[in-house]
């Protein structure tokens, strides 16, 4: 009897261990950081790359029917919380979904395995959900992908340029401003920042600088293409 009494406070103490080991203690993450060629995006566990609808509006979807069936909605479990840059959204039909800083996020039924970031651009509204903080989208057009701001205004590269530094400044940067970027942005996959000579820091892609043509308007403008044979649309492989 002596043994049993010494025997069971070690038991109850391990079992009480066992079930605070299994008691979350945060808000976990609903995605994950994956490496791609346009750099690091947001997935699912399941290794599908997350991306936003341009047509949603903050904190609210708008994609129901035969577009949630091509690009399924990350939803949440009733008891999910929101946890860092991911938040909940509320569908239609009560049900919820994480949002990124209030963008809901989708996966693509094109995609096939981790790494596929086949959506993409699709249609000009679709965009993979960044996990740093490269501000940039793409716009399809003439069978190009052209690389843009997130307004999709078309982004440029500038042969007087060297790899790594900008010769674009005063009355050039006046018609071509430039994609400045903050000092502590995070970069990755092609993309880079590069400190400038008047002090500020520029998005770079493979070492070439990055900028916007002035006389573009819009979202598919490419007028500033070989302007004095020196500036080119900066394109992205997909």
């Amino acid at each position: 009897m002596k043994t049993i009494k010494n025997v069971l406070p070690l038991l109850l103490a391990g079992s009480l261990a066992a079930c605070a080991s299994n008691t979350p203690t945060a808000a976990q993450s609903p995605a994950i950081k994956q490496d791609t060629a346009q750099g690091i995006v947001w997935r699912t566990d399941a290794g599908k790359t997350l991306y936003t609808f341009a047509k949603d509006t903050q904190g609210q979807s708008n994609c129901y029917g035969p577009c949630a069936e091509k690009w399924p909605p990350l939803m949440a479990s009733k008891d999910a919380t929101a946890a860092g840059v991911f938040s909940l959204v509320t569908r239609k039909d009560g049900s919820q979904q994480w949002a990124l800083n209030g963008e809901p996020l989708y996966t693509w039924i094109k995609d096939k395995q981790a790494g596929d970031t086949t959506g993409h651009g699709v249609k000009n509204v679709w965009f993979a959900a960044r996990a740093d903080d490269v501000p940039v989208k793409v716009y399809q057009k003439e069978g190009m992908n052209v690389l843009t701001d997130t307004a999709q205004i078309s982004l440029y590269t500038f042969d007087k340029d060297s790899a790594g530094q900008s010769n674009c400044y005063q009355k050039c940067a006046t018609l071509w401003p430039p994609l400045m970027a903050d000092n502590d942005a995070t970069a990755s996959g092609p993309f880079t920042t590069i400190k400038r000579d008047d002090g500020g820091q520029q998005w770079a892609m493979n070492g070439k600088p990055l900028y916007r043509w002035i006389k573009d308007k819009q979202a598919g403008d490419i007028s500033g293409d070989g302007v004095k044979g020196v500036w080119h649309l900066a394109t992205l492989a997909m």
